[in-house]
Formats: structure tokens, sequence, C-alpha cells
């Protein structure tokens, strides 16, 4: 009898040790997930912050209680983790493995709302993309308006054997005879197949990321009536969301090259010394130290339309209001240092400290990258 209770003493202390064991490594794995999730998603609702408690679009910087449902919503799994991960390190797993379950069921849930929010848009984006500007003001040159083309405009008239196309090729004797066609015209021939692959491109990614959605959407049907959706499967659910919002971005990659393909003029005051305004601050954006002419940034990019280059920003994981504050707030820049330097090399023209122009409140976040294309 002795010996009996002593092996039974034995035995239950094994496996009790063996689930703790057990228990920890689910903890830690999902510990490990749940990071990697949240520094994924960040950038998401910092660019797209969704409404606020008076349901109006929230600012990019809205104080806490004003800030818009996205960031709410991210803010309390950011609490349930923190959470999780004390009582992790205290070495009370099965409290912080509730935890972290909670925090991935919220972070579902958030993934799930956001993958549909950027099918919706990236629609939007890439019908914009093949057709004409939507407002006058995203042309920098009104003059502009009158050759811009949609994707069936080009494809016809730009195509092989088209009248067009016969006209670039005639000889003829230079000044006497005139050109048969408008010389800004001359670059949809010359991009007419980049644009049509990146039609292409661009809506067979938008086709994978629905799909996938559908997938995730379909995982609780593949369950036995009396099954219920374990760790393992909101795990999937939540890699398959992910996996949207990214073949989403590189459908908006192709509609932003299909903007800046169709549209190579509209930087060209990147080389002249004019005060434009980006976000609503003027400056001379020629000296701007964060410009680059042969590859602008988003925010710099004017072949994009206003209204989506924080949708060009947030392909690459990038905040677009923290874009807008370091490149052309200029807010960590010493901006008298530059001229003082620009002076230095013999440059006559100097960098604005910028000014916030009239009515516009991008110095409290606004959640307003441009104006809104208008419905045709």
């Amino acid at each position: 009898m002795k010996h009996t209770l002593v092996l039974f003493t034995f035995l239950l202390g094994s496996f009790s040790h063996l689930y703790a064991d057990g228990i920890m490594a689910k903890v830690y794995e999902l510990r490990v997930d749940l990071l990697k999730y949240l520094r994924n998603v960040e950038p998401m609702v910092r660019n797209y912050p969704g409404k606020n408690k008076e349901g109006k679009e929230a600012d990019f910087e809205a104080p806490e209680g004003q800030e818009g449902e996205r960031i709410a919503k991210y803010n309390d799994i950011k609490r349930l983790f923190q959470e999780g991960i004390m009582l992790y390190y205290e070495g009370r797993y099965s409290n912080s493995y509730r935890r972290f379950l909670e925090a991935q069921l919220n972070l579902e849930n958030l993934l799930e709302e956001l993958s549909q929010y950027y099918i919706e848009t990236t629609d939007e984006i890439l019908k914009a993309s093949i057709e004409r500007k939507a407002n006058d003001a995203d042309y920098a040159n009104l003059d502009d308006k009158k050759y811009d083309k949609d994707i069936i405009d080009i494809s016809v008239e730009y195509g092989r054997g088209s009248y067009t196309v016969r006209q670039h090729g005639e000889d003829r004797e230079s000044p006497i005879v005139g050109r048969g066609y408008a010389p800004r015209e001359f670059h949809y021939r010359v991009n007419k197949s980049q644009i049509e692959g990146s039609v292409e491109t661009g809506y067979k990614m938008l086709g994978l990321a629905k799909d996938t959605r559908l997938r995730a959407l379909k995982i609780e049907r593949s369950l036995e009536k009396h099954q219920k959706l374990q760790p393992e499967h909101r795990k999937f659910k939540i890699e398959r969301y992910l996996e949207v919002i990214a073949r989403c971005r590189d459908a908006r990659l192709a509609a932003m090259n299909i903007f800046r393909l169709k549209y190579p003029y509209e930087n060209e005051y990147l080389q002249k010394d004019e005060k434009v305004e980006l976000v609503g601050v003027s400056n001379n954006y020629r000296l701007n130290p964060f410009t680059n002419i042969s590859k602008p940034h988003p925010i710099f990019d004017r072949r994009i339309p206003a209204h989506f280059r924080r949708d060009a920003v947030d392909i690459d994981g990038r905040i677009f209001i923290e874009e807008v504050n370091n490149k052309i707030k200029l807010v960590r820049t010493d901006v008298d240092s530059i001229n003082r330097l620009l002076e230095k090399y013999g440059e006559k023209e100097k960098l604005d400290k910028p000014v916030v122009a009239q009515g516009e409140q991008l110095e409290k976040g606004t959640n307003s990258p441009g104006p809104k294309p208008t419905t045709k």
C-alpha cells in the first residue's frame, strides 16, 4: 500500500509537470504570434482609424476618447495582450492563456472588418486608375485634362494598326511639316503595354484577395455541429485576412503604377521654383530634402490623385500621418540649417518653414489626405 501511494504521488507530479510544460508552450507560441500580428496591424489602423463616437471620420492623431473605432479596438487588444504578458511573466500560464485567447478573438474580428474594407477601397482605386481623373484639382496643369484617357481609349487608339499609331510613324520634314498628333499624348503609345499589364495584375490580385477572404469565412462550415472554433482555426483565419490585405496592397501597387504611367508630366513642379500646396502645406518642394525627382515618395507624387496618396503610402506598411509630419511639415528637420547649406552652395531660393493653409487641420492629424473623387 505504501509503495502504491508513492507511485501515485510520483505519477501525479509527473502529469502536473507535463501539463505545465504543455500550457507554457501554448502560451509562448500564442504570445509570439500576437506580437507579430500587432506589428502588422498598427499601420493599418493608423492609416484607416475609422469613425469616432460622433460618427465622423476620426483625426489621425485624435486624443484618447476621440480616436477612430479601429484604433479603439486595436488599443483594447493591446491592453489584453499586456495583461497576458504580465500574467505570463508571473508564471500564471492558464490565466495568461485566457487573456491571449481573448486578444486573438478580438484581433480576428478587427482583421475581418479591415480585410473587407481593403477589398472595397482597392476596387475603388483600380476603377479610378483606369478612368479619367475625377477632380480638376488632381491635374497639375488643367490643360492636360483634354489629353486624359481611360484604359479603353488607350487600348483602342494606341494599339497596333490604329490611325493614331500610323500618324506617329509617318515621315515628315521638321519644322516645315508639323506633327499630326499632340506630343503630350505620345507617352500612351510608349506605355500602353505596361498600363494594360498593370490593369491585368491589379484585378488578378484583387480576385485572389476575394478568394482568400472566402476561404477564411468558410472555415466554420467545415466544422462538425458539435465543434467550435479552436485557437488554431482563429490563427488560420487571422493569417488569411492578413494575406487578403497583402494581395490588396499588391493590387493597389498596380493601380499606382497605372497612375504614374498615365500622368508622367504631373511632377514637373519638383523641377521648378514655385510654391505648391500639398496636404495643406505650401512650399518650394524642389528644395525639400526628402524629394526625389526620379522616384518621388507617394506624398510628393502628383501623378497619384491626392485622395489616394494615403493608400500609396500604406502599400509599404508606412504610416501616412508620420510621413507627412516628417517629410512635408518637416517637424523633425532643422529648416534654417538646410537654408544655410543651400546658400553656401549658391542656391538663391530658400525652403520655407511650412505653414498650414487656412482651414486645414493637419496639425491636429486630420483624416483628410486629399479631395475625394466625385461620382461620375
